[in-house]
């Protein structure tokens, strides 16, 4: 019976999102690597779907993996924490990111969809594109929950050339969705430059090493700054920029798209707590319109605000 159950609520979850068969098993097939009569036997369920196919599917048709397995309380909703070793990536790894990613460039299909970032950190969407700024995230990430034995310096920290293909494949999706929405933490920059001053007084980045960031930090800032003055990305779409005027407690990244809703609240730097779940979507959506009504959009106009702003933060990160 539980066999049963969970199989009608996975058939049910495939069928709600891709209702024609065959788009179904071309999309399975392609998506598994599997031939078209492999996807059809799992369908019929003469062979039953792998934990590791049913968490890709999942990933990619956005649905989450506790509401194929049982009914969920309204008061125990859950979120899932999706662990990625970014140093040495398995197989596994590249796998789950690219099932990410294969799901944020749908989002250009779907003109309705929107993408955002919430926080005092810099946006993944945006530090992955900063080659100094993503490699200080890592050698951060390293230090914090890596296993101490391994630890690298900053120097010898770098990532694989497929993690830096798949993280611009990444932006290019979130870049590619009709409509982003940031709300920063108006000291998101200072943060990070206090982390800077941290491992150099400990020694563990160099002077050269401070000069690199210092220049990405305003290669970043230029680009934010063009986003916010146009009220668009390079390509065209379009992007809100706010300036949150309360404190944040977490940083979120969220996908609102017609057909799934996907919150996913960041920790340990750069791992995530992700959920499917129409429920915590909404109530992240809730804390989302309180922000934006309680913060101060700097793009679409706004000009004084906006270059008061900036000049701040190359004020201070000139301060390294």
């Amino acid at each position: 019976m539980k066999k049963d159950f969970l199989f009608k609520n996975l058939t049910d979850a495939l069928q709600n999102r891709i209702p024609q068969r065959g788009k179904l098993a071309d999309v399975l097939a392609e998506l598994l690597g599997i031939e078209k009569e492999a996807v059809y036997r799992r369908l019929r369920g003469s062979v039953p779907f792998s934990f590791q196919e049913v968490y890709t599917i999942a990933i990619y048709l956005g649905f989450s993996l506790d509401s194929i397995a049982e009914n969920i309380s309204p008061v125990t909703r859950q979120m899932t924490v999706l662990m990625i070793e970014f140093l040495e990536p398995q197989e596994s790894d590249y796998k789950k990111l690219e099932s990410f990613s294969s799901s944020i460039h749908r989002l250009k299909d779907d003109p309705d969809s929107e993408s955002g970032a919430i926080g005092s950190i810099i946006p993944s969407s945006l530090c992955v594109s900063y080659q100094y700024i993503y490699k200080f995230q890592l050698f951060k990430w390293s230090h914090q929950f890596g296993d101490p034995k391994k630890v690298k310096s900053y120097a010898e920290t770098n990532a694989s050339e497929r993690l830096n293909h798949l993280n611009r494949n990444f932006v290019e999706g979130v870049q590619d969705s009709p409509k982003s929405v940031y709300i920063l933490d108006r000291r998101f920059i200072e943060y990070f430059v206090n982390d800077i001053r941290f491992f150099f007084d400990v020694r563990l980045i160099t002077k050269e090493d401070v000069s690199l960031l210092k220049e990405d930090l305003h290669l970043l800032l230029n680009d934010l700054e063009r986003y916010a003055t146009n009220g668009r990305f390079d390509s065209g779409n379009r992007v809100d920029i706010f300036l949150a005027n309360v404190h944040f407690d977490a940083n979120y990244n969220y996908i609102d798209a017609t057909n799934y809703k996907l919150t996913m609240m960041r920790t340990f730097t750069f791992s995530d707590s992700y959920s499917f779940d129409e429920v915590v979507f909404q109530n992240m959506k809730n804390w989302l319109n309180f922000l934006k009504r309680t913060s101060t959009l700097i793009s679409h106009g706004n000009v004084t605000e906006r270059i008061r702003f900036f000049e701040r933060q190359r004020k201070f990160i000139n301060t390294l």
